[in-house]
């Protein structure tokens, strides 16, 4: 995908403010691939979007998106995939925690130059542990299970957490209110009419 540096503009749609539940509920987060999606969930009353990655796709959906903040879950590494997530629609970007604090905080200065929102990428003890040294205000937290997301939500207590676990169901989703802030969920699933009930008690 190409960038053209001269059409980015600022992100102007907060996406910690959308997950930010204080864990009295749990914010469930479409993983979208296409715009008409993401238009059927914006009338269903979803909070944000996640999609893979930048991409022309990406643009599509933003721009159907309307005020509902859309992430990118493609990891940034440098400041130009930081500017590539910009420029397809993202309003925040997942840069992993790794091991240097200073890495992070310079990969992020350039996500936030463009107003996006830069979460801290965990996956186990030891990058959560790391996380608190940076100045990351939310959190990526990809675990393959409950087990393991509880057991780092202590040192993340501050945070604001957006858990993504391989698969989920009813009782996980349960299991995770109160736990975490949000929780990415597939499209199809948050559309389906048995999952309306759930939905309403998840996130009232």
């Amino acid at each position: 995908m190409t960038i053209d540096l001269a059409s980015i503009t600022p992100s102007v749609r907060d996406f910690l403010q959308a997950i930010g539940t204080q864990r009295k509920r749990l914010a469930l987060v479409p993983l979208v691939e296409r715009a008409d999606e993401a238009r059927a969930l914006s009338e269903a009353g979803v909070a944000a979007f996640a999609m893979l990655a930048p991409s022309d796709g990406m643009r599509a959906v933003s721009a159907a998106a309307g005020s509902i903040p859309l992430l990118s879950l493609a990891p940034i590494a440098t400041d130009r995939e930081a500017l590539a997530a910009r420029a397809a629609g993202a309003d925040a970007v997942i840069i992993p925690t790794g091991t240097d604090a200073q890495s992070w905080a310079a990969i992020a200065q350039q996500a936030r130059s463009t107003r996006m929102a830069a979460l801290a990428g965990v996956n186990d003890r030891p990058s959560a542990e790391l996380c608190t040294k940076t100045a990351a205000k939310g959190v990526y937290l990809h675990m393959t299970g409950i087990a393991e997301v509880s057991s780092v939500m202590p040192i993340l207590r501050s945070l604001r957490v957006l858990a993504h676990l391989p698969s989920v169901d009813e009782a996980t989703l349960r299991a995770l209110r109160g736990v975490v802030d949000a929780v990415i969920v597939e499209s199809d699933l948050y559309l389906s009419t048995s999952f309306e009930s759930l939905r309403e008690e998840l996130d009232p």
